[in-house]
Order: C-alpha cells, then sequence, then structure tokens
C-alpha cells in the first residue's frame, strides 16, 4: 500500500517537472512594427496590404495627372463614391482601396465627396441629418447634385501549369460626367502574382 502511494507521489511530480521544463522552453514571441509598403510585408497569393496601397497611388496619379477634374463646373467639384464591384474569389475589404483614394481626392482641394447620394450607412446618415436640420429651420436643405461619379471593379484572372499557378488581380476604375453620362477618365492597373506549386512527396 505504502510502495502505491509513494509510486503515486513520483509520477505526480515527474508529471509536475515535465510541465515545467516545458513552459521554461517556450520561446517568447516577438512582435516588430514594418512599414505596410516596404518589402518586410508577408507576400501570399492573394491582395494584401501593399498591393492595396502601391494599386491606389498609381490610380490616384493617374486620375490627377489626366486633368478630368479641370473643367469642373465648381471648386471643388462633388463627387460620389459607388460601390466597388468585387468580381474575384477573394474576399475583399474594398474601403482599404477606395477610402485611400477618397482621401488623397479631397486633400488636394479639387474634390469634396458627398455621402447625401452614396451607398450604404453613410448614405442613410446623410439623409437623415439633413432631414433633422429641415425640421430645426423649417427650410428644405438643398441637396448637391455630384458632378462626377467614381466607378471600380476588381478582376480575378488564374492561370496554371504542373509547377506554378498564377493570379493577376486587376483593379479598373472609370470617373463619369453626372451631367452627360460621359465617362472622362479611365485607368486599369494589374499586379499578377505566381505561386510555385509544393513538391509531391514521395513513397
Amino acid at each position: 500500500m505504502k510502495q502505491t502511494v509513494m509510486s503515486k507521489k513520483i509520477t505526480g511530480l515527474l508529471a509536475v517537472g515535465a510541465l515545467l521544463a516545458l513552459t521554461g522552453c517556450e520561446t517568447p514571441t516577438e512582435t516588430r512594427t514594418v512599414d505596410s509598403r516596404g518589402p518586410d510585408t508577408i507576400n501570399t497569393s492573394a491582395i494584401n496590404t501593399q498591393d492595396w496601397s502601391n494599386a491606389a497611388d498609381q490610380l490616384l496619379a493617374s486620375l490627377l495627372s489626366s486633368e478630368a477634374l479641370t473643367n469642373a463646373p465648381r471648386t471643388p467639384a462633388i463627387l460620389a463614391v459607388d460601390r466597388i464591384i468585387n468580381n474575384t474569389s477573394l474576399m475583399i475589404d474594398t474601403d482599404l482601396l477606395i477610402k485611400k483614394i477618397r482621401v488623397g481626392l479631397t486633400q488636394t482641394g479639387k474634390v469634396a465627396v458627398t455621402n447625401t447620394l452614396g451607398l450604404g450607412e453613410r448614405a442613410v446618415v446623410a439623409s437623415e441629418a439633413a432631414e433633422l436640420e429641415e425640421m430645426q429651420s423649417g427650410k428644405k436643405q438643398k441637396t448637391l447634385v455630384p458632378d462626377y461619379t467614381l466607378y471600380a471593379k476588381l478582376i480575378q484572372q488564374t492561370d496554371r501549369n504542373s509547377k506554378l499557378t498564377q493570379n493577376t488581380y486587376s483593379f479598373q476604375m472609370s470617373l463619369v460626367q453626372v451631367k452627360t453620362g460621359l465617362t472622362v477618365w479611365e485607368d486599369e492597373k494589374q499586379i499578377t502574382k505566381q505561386t510555385k506549386a509544393k513538391p509531391a512527396l514521395g513513397w
């Protein structure tokens, strides 16, 4: 009986010792801050933060250099941003792209983005704010009709062979003049990523 109790104690002490040894051997995690547009970001077969940033910068530079906003009827021009159509296989937060472009455009002073005729939650909030202002002032609030509407679409094309999978992501964007319905600017930026297939396991 005493031997059984002693064996249990020894077994318990060994288990505790093993647990402490494992805990002591754990490598502490290390976290660092990297430039979201730098070479240290993680590269995957999908779109990452660096890709979004580069595409947004290129599209914004293209739009501003085109002088499409030069003939706007007022300064700043009123711009409505439509939703981005995602025709890729990825779950994409498209606000990452459109928000960067919105910020870049408004900072130029040439564009003011309207939410009253936009889509989604912001449009509802703006509409309710206008109704409240009308009730308090007794004056009907004038809604500014946008001069331009910005449309965008994301497209993915996948090609494969025995060794590689290639994904090409296309960012298409168009600026339409509301009064005429004419497209006054459009551009497309492509990002192509290749992923090497893992070698088959031998037996």
